[in-house]
């Protein structure tokens, strides 16, 4: 098992994109915004709250500015799986390293027939390729179920640990939907930290946001919301480094990380969230028990 810590995505290493920022109008200093206007701000979308709203930073008046989200370029980015980039056909980001070591590229709520990874090093070229492809046809063995049977997809999410560790490299990661809205929720590239060994005995689950009432006639009210994805997991961990898997989650323990459970996404064990508790039971010399309850991002 492995936790991989997101490197943070801006201006500074966001090389290029196809996904335009043109949400809507770039807030001007100068410029007087009537109640419901909406502008462009530091890669967030700001509504007005009011008439002649003048020379308030949006990020700085909240009273004055309500925050819808990020830019539909930005939402791969702001920590929120539920509200996707979208993109006719293809989404593409290139990510440079800036001299990190990253090995992990990671994407969660994806929409689309196949995920591309690309590595490019200035002096190297093309030092890496991956392509995932994501439609599930396995249900397609005759004439027959070639037109009826169901097709969806096999994964929602794609977690790559195999990368060279170019620090001077650019990560491309292209999303790709032919003839319908490309989606992806989170890109997440990152440097992949061991913890131990996922067992048999992790369990899987969701936490529902929706709310579920009856009224006074017994009638279900039922309002539609996000949920997460959940995992307990179980793993051994060597006893000697348990203050190290210790330290570590103590140092991560506000930061949405991924979760890598497997290599095998069918499993649905790589979750990109925090923990919500961990014990580690040094139960032997060499290898310890250990739990950790994960909670993913909505």
């Amino acid at each position: 098992m492995q936790i991989i810590p997101p490197v943070d995505v801006s201006d500074f290493n966001l090389t290029s994109s196809n996904i335009p920022e043109n949400d809507a109008q770039v807030w001007a200093n100068n410029a007087t915004y009537g109640a419901g206007e909406t502008v462009l701000y530091l890669h967030n979308v700001y509504e007005s709250l009011e008439a002649a709203n003048t020379g308030n930073l949006p990020d700085q008046s909240s009273d004055k500015w309500l925050l819808l989200g990020a830019s539909n370029r930005y939402k791969a980015f702001d920590r929120r799986i539920s509200d996707p980039a979208v993109k006719a056909d293809e989404i593409s980001y290139t990510i440079s390293h800036g001299g990190l070591a990253i090995n992990s590229v990671s994407a969660f709520g994806l929409e689309a027939a196949s995920i591309t990874v690309e590595i490019n090093d200035p002096i190297d070229g093309l030092v890496y390729s991956n392509t995932v492809d994501l439609i599930d046809n396995s249900a397609v063995i005759d004439w027959f179920t070639y037109f009826f049977a169901p097709i969806g997809l096999k994964t929602l999410e794609v977690v790559l640990t195999d990368l060279p560790p170019y620090g001077t490299a650019s990560t491309t990661v292209t999303v790709s939907n032919p003839g319908l809205d490309a989606k992806v929720g989170q890109i997440a590239l990152g440097q992949a930290i061991e913890l131990g060994i996922v067992l048999y005995g992790t369990s899987i689950s969701i936490e529902d946001y929706s709310r579920k009432e009856r009224d006074q006639f017994g009638n279900a009210v039922i309002v539609e919301r996000g949920f997460a994805q959940t995992v307990d997991f179980d793993l051994k961990v060597p006893t000697l480094g348990a203050r190290r898997v210790q330290n570590l989650l103590a140092k991560y323990r506000t930061t949405p990380v991924v979760w890598n459970g497997t290599k095998d996404a069918s499993y649905g064990v790589n979750v990109y969230g925090y923990y919500r508790r961990f014990d580690i039971n040094l139960s032997a010399p060499e290898v310890s028990d250990a739990t950790i309850e994960v909670e993913g991002l909505i």
